[in-house]
């Protein structure tokens, strides 16, 4: 059997896909796994020079509308993403497969001079292009300046190596599917620095009615993963959350309990509110749609209100 996966071009996406296309091939009668690459409008954007970051009124599915596309059309039989890529309503059509196992989601701090962050000198140039990342910099290090840093992981690390900014926070997940983890200065405690729902969690998408291609996948499944991922994104979408928007979460497993924290934050660093709830396993989207909740009735919709989102009169004190 031949089988058409598709996924993005760069590096970090074709190491995921390639990763993830080996295990299909090691199965017992496993396919041949193809690697078709679809470029997405949030490629296109994140490769403009003149764009400093991707527009907050970017479309849902930036990174991933493309190869929805495909996956309709009959192009490709499956799709790999980053689930955090991945709208948390899924295209009329468009199902899951597989989420497999998570890498760590913890965001890793990187310096020219090996300084961590609590080490960094005041005015230190901090590049990130996430507001989640920004907002909860600056509240614990409001005398550093971040500045908007755009591209793919070598992309941002040449420009580190080259003076441009002094530290950059990546992905730990990233690092350690490309092989570059030895470069991490620090992996930071998601206490002080949430990650963003579902970060370090790939996932396969079919069209709706494949079940041949759902039976084959179904070895890669990994059930405390799509578990706590689905708790994450509950969160994410009871707040009308996006990659433009400071939200963060994480999962785990304690257990007979499933533990979610969860941060919303203006990127300014001033406001920033964190909360906690445990809930049952088998309701992960309750936890998710709970945690939500509390966080909205102490205050976090005025804050998301910056970011263009509004919520009923059913919401908040």
């Amino acid at each position: 059997m031949r089988l058409v996966i598709g996924t993005r071009g760069s590096k970090l996406a074709l190491a995921q896909a390639g990763r993830l296309g080996g295990l299909l091939s090691s199965l017992p009668e496993g396919p041949e796994v193809h690697l078709e690459v679809i470029k997405t409008l949030g490629d296109s954007l994140s490769a403009d020079p003149g764009a400093l970051s991707i527009p907050a009124d970017a479309p849902q599915g930036v990174f991933t509308k493309e190869l929805d596309e495909a996956l309709l059309s009959g192009r490709i039989r499956a799709a790999i993403h980053s689930l955090k890529d991945v709208p948390t309503l899924l295209p009329t059509g468009i199902r899951f497969g597989v989420i497999p196992e998570r890498e760590d989601p913890r965001d890793a701090v990187i310096s020219r001079d090996g300084r961590k962050l609590f080490e960094l000198p005041a005015g230190s140039l901090v590049g990130t292009a996430s507001p989640r990342r920004e907002a909860q910099v600056r509240a614990v290090r409001s005398d550093l300046k971040v500045v908007p840093l755009r591209g793919n992981v070598d992309t941002r690390l040449r420009k580190l190596a080259e003076g441009e900014v002094d530290v950059i926070l990546l992905a730990a997940a990233g690092l350690l599917r490309l092989g570059r983890e030895g470069e991490a200065t620090e992996f930071l405690d998601p206490a002080l620095m949430t990650p963003s729902p579902a970060q370090g969690v790939l996932c396969v998408t079919l069209r709706e009615g494949d079940e041949e291609m759902v039976d084959l996948l179904r070895p890669l499944e990994h059930g405390p993963t799509r578990t706590c991922a689905t708790a994450e994104r509950a969160f994410l979408r009871a707040l009308q959350g996006g990659c433009r928007v400071p939200v963060g979460a994480l999962a785990v497993l304690e257990g007979e309990s499933l533990a979610l924290s969860g941060v919303v934050a203006h990127a300014n660093g001033e406001q920033v509110m964190r909360n906690s709830r445990k809930g049952r396993v088998d309701r992960p989207e309750e936890l998710g749609e709970q945690l939500a909740q509390d966080l909205l009735r102490s205050g976090a919709k005025d804050i998301l209100s910056a970011y263009g989102r509004s919520f009923g009169q059913g919401v908040g004190p």
